[in-house]
């Protein structure tokens, strides 16, 4: 006895007429007919009381209409549970990214990650390191690419790599035309940057060698979600570009390198030591092979 059948026998004994259940089923009266015809004489009982004016069970049709029903009901029950065992076993990975780890990890690394493994789901979250350790923290993202040194001993680290920076100047700047920037060069510039609790190592090497350099920097602080380089396009002031940032084309703006000791950005991922999400370890391999 087919599935089907037992939908056919539900709906007829719900409605107890076979114009009603011909239509509810989308099948011809006839056709209803034949599998009633079937059902009664695969189980050889009598499961229904056809009149011209009504439709009645029998005890083995009432009988027979509550266990089909708990079939139906427990292959519905079935279908759901399969249905979100499906849903739980896809897999998905929360990334987060400080806006430069974006510009060096992106091409190098995810382009490849997601041509190997394209079943795994990525959502994205740019912040600035200090909050994407705060979101690692709070199991907000499983794995986030950001600036070491980390002070977060619940976190397991890869190393990168490292880049130099150099200035980013608007183009028509005095500075624009030197082949390379002296940081006493800068001594009348605005910095513009991140605010301390975002980066505070960065932050306080930079005005380290501001401070080297015989001046004190100054700073106008933007959100860490914001992109500096339309500010130096707008000439609120200079900021520091690594070189894979360079990579993207700014019109408006030019990049020269720092003479001398130039402050380098460190990259790492990091992730929770209890986070045994398989799509993790995925990505690390990849890190690791890369």
């Amino acid at each position: 006895m087919e599935l089907q059948h037992f939908r056919c026998f539900v709906v007829l004994a719900e409605e107890l007429h076979f114009t009603r259940a011909s239509e509810r089923l989308h099948l011809s009266q006839p056709h209803l007919s034949r599998i009633v015809n079937q059902i009664e004489k695969q189980l050889g009982a009598t499961l229904i009381r056809r009149t011209t004016r009504q439709v009645t069970l029998t005890d083995a049709g009432k009988k027979f209409f509550t266990e089909a029903k708990s079939v139906l009901n427990r292959v519905e029950e079935a279908m759901q549970a399969m249905q979100q065992f499906a849903e739980a076993e896809t897999e998905r990975l929360t990334i987060g990214f400080t806006e430069m780890a974006r510009h060096y990890v992106v091409p190098k690394i995810l382009s490849a990650f997601c041509d190997r493994h394209p079943q795994i789901q990525l959502d994205i979250l740019e912040s600035c390191t200090e909050e994407l350790v705060e979101s690692l923290n709070k199991a907000e993202i499983d794995i986030a690419f950001l600036h070491p040194p980390l002070r977060a001993n619940f976190l397991e680290m890869l190393p990168l790599g490292q880049e130099s920076f150099a200035i980013a100047l608007p183009i028509d700047h005095p500075l624009a035309s030197q082949k390379e920037i002296q940081f006493a060069d800068l001594a009348n510039e605005t910095f513009i940057l991140h605010y301390r609790e975002c980066g505070p190592v960065l932050y306080d090497r930079i005005l380290q060698l501001c401070q080297k350099a015989g001046f004190s920097a100054k700073v106008v602080h933007q959100d860490a979600k914001k992109s500096f380089l339309g500010f130096v396009t707008a000439k609120m002031g200079v900021c520091l570009m690594t070189s894979s940032m360079q990579n993207v084309k700014n019109p408006g703006i030019i990049c020269l390198p720092i003479a001398g000791e130039a402050p380098t950005l460190e990259y790492a991922a990091a992730w929770r030591h209890d986070n045994t999400s398989t799509s993790v370890a995925t990505l690390v391999e990849v890190l690791r092979n890369c």
